[in-house]
């Protein structure tokens, strides 16, 4: 049963896939691919305001079929997305938890990142650069895309999902499964933290830092991250 349920699973992510390369055909459209927690919803917001003409696939799994077209990846400090995680959920901070967190961001593209760096159709943005820095992301679609932004369209994306205004579109959402299908905001999406880089080194004991740094050292070093 086990198995039958597995493989049901794998077909429902494999035509969903298929129905997204099918809209981005149509459309000419953008990927937008990341690791859970770092920062995606609010790049994807910004690539679909920019590019209202385009269908923007939002995902944390890569997929091949994405290669042929514009591929925007985000990608975060995996200790800080990894406590990010944990506090969506509400869990305790357990090293049973911490493990479950690490085969969630493994199973969900993070190691993808590395074999995507580099790449001519990828933009590689990096959280702790675009956070809270908006003339940053569009100076960054700009180069990328060749194209301009008016100021206006600037201010109004900015005003629209600046943390601020993100946490009253949220404030009615009680947990992480109440999700808007329009934005993908949904509750708990921003911590205590409010998104601050570098803040898993006060979230975790130092022994947990040392165990995770050791298990993501090859991301961290390519990253350059240390």
């Amino acid at each position: 049963m086990e198995l039958i349920h597995k493989l049901k699973n794998r077909k429902l992510v494999l035509n969903k896939l298929r129905r997204e390369f099918e809209r981005l055909i149509k459309s000419g459209g953008i990927a937008q691919f990341s690791p859970p927690r770092s920062g995606s919803t609010l790049i994807y917001n910004v690539l679909r305001e920019v590019f209202p003409e385009k269908f923007v696939e939002k995902g944390h799994v890569y997929s091949k079929i994405n290669s042929k077209y514009p591929i925007v990846v985000t990608y975060r400090h995996p200790l800080d997305s990894i406590a990010s995680s944990i506090q969506r959920y509400g869990l305790p901070l357990t090293d049973k938890v911490i493990e479950e967190q690490i085969l969630e961001l493994d199973s969900n593209g993070v190691w993808d990142v590395l074999n995507l760096k580099g790449k001519p159709n990828v933009l590689m943005l990096r959280y702790e650069d675009f956070s809270n820095n908006f003339n940053f992301i569009y100076s960054e679609l700009e180069s990328f895309f060749g194209i301009e932004i008016s100021q206006e369209k600037k201010e109004l994306i900015k005003d629209k999902y600046k943390i601020e205004a993100v946490e009253r579109m949220i404030e009615s959402k009680e947990s992480f499964d109440d999700f808007d299908p329009v934005t993908h905001l949904h509750g708990k999406h921003i911590s205590k933290y409010k998104g601050q880089p570098g803040y898993y080194l006060n979230f975790f004991k130092s022994s947990q830092v040392d165990y995770l740094e050791d298990i993501y050292r090859k991301y961290l070093l390519e990253l350059n991250y240390i």
